[in-house]
């Protein structure tokens, strides 16, 4: 396993520090848009849904997956665990004029923590994390955007803590720790919304969903001239090369960190707002809506 230089040492301090990363410079324009052409008439056969998913095996399949996967990234990754492997990779398209929050089944207006074991760390001692990539234009709040709060692993939620709101174009990436409070507001646009999405945990620990046939086809589908990416997808999981570091060198080459915009203050709703809350989601549940 290979040390981490100065610049390294600094980017793993600082997601240490917040549980958030926001990259700069990860993707070119020209590239978003060929991702978005291709995309484009798979989400259409998918129109019907509410929210549709093209997964990883489809991802390799359209050239996406790799162009994904690029030298900067995957830099990242190495700095905070050196032997990653996914347990998310799709993207997905949320249907627009959205007026009420799709996770908000807690009453707690959507915010919540992703379960797992506390045992699961790396290393370098990250816990699992997501990626996400915006391939839409999030002006505001109301296009759908991403908050979460930073640098809060444990404790309760709670009124006027510091949150990060994050929006921005088409290419806006970041990357947060699983353990934060964070919510997807509602997309009230009237344009669909599309992000990327990623998720890594380190190797060796339970892991149902690399081990779902969109994973395993996704790594047939790849091939054998990139074992990185390979690792990625589960090449060395739940065998007796799961003890191996990702075989991966790092050029060196990072993205720029943009600077946290944490001016949001969180809003707990009240006893009685979260039970009626509750009551009108087991409701709706019922009744389908």
């Amino acid at each position: 396993m290979t040390r981490l230089n100065r610049r390294e040492t600094s980017l793993h301090k600082m997601y240490q520090h917040h549980g958030l990363l926001r990259f700069q410079n990860m993707y070119s324009q020209a590239t978003l848009t060929k991702w978005n052409r291709v995309l484009d008439p798979v989400f259409k056969r998918l129109s019907s849904q509410a929210r549709s998913y093209v997964k990883p095996d489809e991802l390799v399949k359209l050239g996406i997956f790799k162009e994904v996967m690029c030298k900067r990234l995957l830099n990242v990754i190495s700095i905070l665990d050196p032997c990653p492997t996914l347990f998310h990779c799709h993207c997905f398209e949320i249907g627009d004029t959205c007026h009420e929050n799709l996770l908000d089944c807690n009453g707690l207006d959507g915010w919540h923590r992703e379960p797992s074991d506390p045992s699961i760390r790396s290393v370098r001692g990250c816990r699992p994390y997501s990626i996400y990539i915006y391939l839409t234009d999030v002006a505001h709040t109301d296009f759908g955007s991403f908050e979460i709060v930073p640098g809060y692993e444990a404790g309760p939620l709670k009124s006027d803590m510091k949150s990060c709101n994050i929006t921005g174009n088409k290419g806006t990436c970041f990357l947060w720790n699983r353990d934060l409070y964070h919510r997807p507001n509602a997309n009230r646009s009237s344009k669909k919304q599309r992000i990327l999405k990623l998720s890594i945990q380190t190797n060796g620990w339970a892991n149902a969903s690399i081990q779902l046939k969109e994973f395993k086809n996704a790594l047939t589908g790849l091939g054998g001239d990139d074992p990185a990416l390979a690792y990625l997808l589960g090449s060395h999981f739940g065998n007796n090369q799961a003890i191996n570091t990702m075989p991966y060198t790092r050029t060196g080459d990072l993205p720029r960190i943009k600077p946290l915009d944490c001016s949001e203050k969180t809003k707990v709703p009240t006893k009685a707002a979260t039970m009626l809350r509750k009551i009108k989601y087991k409701l709706d549940k019922a009744l389908g809506i």
